[in-house]
């Protein structure tokens, strides 16, 4: 008998030691292994990413994937991605290296609270970080202090896509308001192109990993080529901070294209 119904998919059971491959066109795969889920946000799915890109026709050995150095940690919900294909089981290790998670600092920089009385009020959320560990009460601890900037990990679950995106890139382009504290750092291949207006002026940034390799500055009135060989041109010198230094915004990334149309209409003039 005929029907129209799609067919559903097959129920994947997930479990602690999990491990799940992201294909990303026919260029690289990468791997993550599901530890634990944390009841103190939303029980999500607290998640290793590795930091290594295999070959797309790479044969998984799972003891030797969970042995590769850890990219990040982050929450997510794992079977929102197999709905969508946006990754697959391969395996699973009883090798979770839960015993690092004491370690793992999430936080949240909250936009409110309750005062004494027991009314929302709105705050700075620069000023009102909330942190904790898996599985552990939340701690309200103020402005978040330095020792915590390299360490801790944005306590959101985020959707696959941006699992996704920060396992391609090194970083996630939509920038949460803790990324206004927590620098975020591009994986040392990936390009990455962003176009910043700063008052009369518009910039051009080529990164490589984390630092620019070509800069196209306009002001209207002229318009110069920067690189780390030629970093200086009239009043504008070459952007030499660290990506992560800025929180840019998702409107600030362009393609490849745009930046190099700007390239080469001041090359075609010099």
């Amino acid at each position: 008998m005929e029907t129209n119904e799609k067919a559903k998919p097959k129920r994947v059971v997930i479990k602690p030691g999990d491990v799940f491959c992201a294909e990303f066109d026919n260029r690289f795969k990468c791997y993550f292994q599901f530890i634990v889920k944390d009841s103190e946000s939303l029980y999500g799915a607290v998640i290793r990413v590795f930091n290594t890109h295999y070959p797309i026709d790479y044969v998984p050995v799972i003891a030797d994937i969970v042995k590769d150095e850890v990219a990040f940690y982050t929450h997510t919900f794992i079977r929102f991605g197999l709905w969508d294909n946006a990754w697959y089981k391969v395996g699973k290790s009883p090798d979770t290296g839960a015993e690092v998670l004491d370690n793992i600092v999430f936080g949240l920089a909250q936009d409110s609270r309750f005062t004494a009385a027991n009314k929302l009020e709105k705050v700075n959320p620069f000023e009102n970080w909330w942190v904790w560990k898996v599985n552990q009460r939340h701690i309200e601890i103020g402005r978040l202090p330095e020792k915590y900037h390299d360490i801790i990990e944005p306590g959101v679950v985020f959707p696959y896509t941006d699992i996704r995106e920060r396992m391609e890139y090194g970083y996630n382009k939509l920038a949460v308001k803790e990324f206004y504290v927590i620098k975020r750092h591009p994986r040392p291949e990936v390009d990455s192109y962003i176009k910043y207006m700063h008052e009369d002026a518009t910039y051009y940034y080529y990164f490589k990993g984390e630092y620019v390799i070509k800069e196209v500055v306009s002001d209207g009135n002229e318009a110069v080529m920067l690189t780390p060989d030629n970093p200086v041109s009239g009043r504008y010198n070459l952007y030499e901070r660290p990506f992560g230094d800025l929180p840019w915004k998702c409107i600030e990334f362009i393609t490849a294209e745009e930046f190099n149309e700007a390239w080469d209409s001041v090359k075609s003039t010099t």
